[in-house]
């Protein structure tokens, strides 16, 4: 897939499925969701250039427990230029996205612990491109 083909998916489906378990497979397959992230295996002992190098659309992860984590993540995600920077907690993203606009080129996607249809739409409006949760009740959710 490239990057282009994700970008028009994240359109219509404005949550990925943010997979933990086998179990979590299974309900995601039977649903419509197309979009999905392993968060568990051996996917992750790659690194971010590694992935360029493969043709791969990388995704880095940005975990803001505070000021400080956001300053050193932003210097790591200018060094490794991901395609995509997924910003954790992702329920945060509203109240951070304009500094982060500001830091990174994006785009942004959230990630964690956004439960609803009103969290998702929230953060869409405020400039992330896509939600990943793990609450299976969000995946068959899509946009027009």
């Amino acid at each position: 897939m490239t990057k282009q083909e994700f970008l028009r998916l994240v359109h219509r489906f404005p949550v990925a499925a943010a997979l933990k378990s086998d179990d979590d497979i299974e309900i995601a397959l039977a649903s419509e969701v197309l979009l999905l992230f392993m968060l568990k295996g051996d996917a992750f002992q790659l690194v971010v250039s590694a992935g360029h190098a493969e043709g791969l659309i990388t995704i880095q992860r940005l975990l803001l427990v505070d000021d400080s984590a956001l300053e050193t993540g932003v210097r790591t995600i200018a060094r490794a230029a991901p395609d995509i920077v997924e910003v954790l907690p992702g329920i945060i993203f509203p109240e951070i996205a304009t500094t982060l606009q500001q830091l990174l080129p994006g785009p942004f996607i959230a990630g964690g612990f956004i439960r609803n249809a009103t969290e998702v739409a929230r953060i869409r409006a405020s400039g992330a491109i896509l939600s990943s949760s793990s609450t299976s009740a969000l995946w068959n959710r899509t946009s027009s």
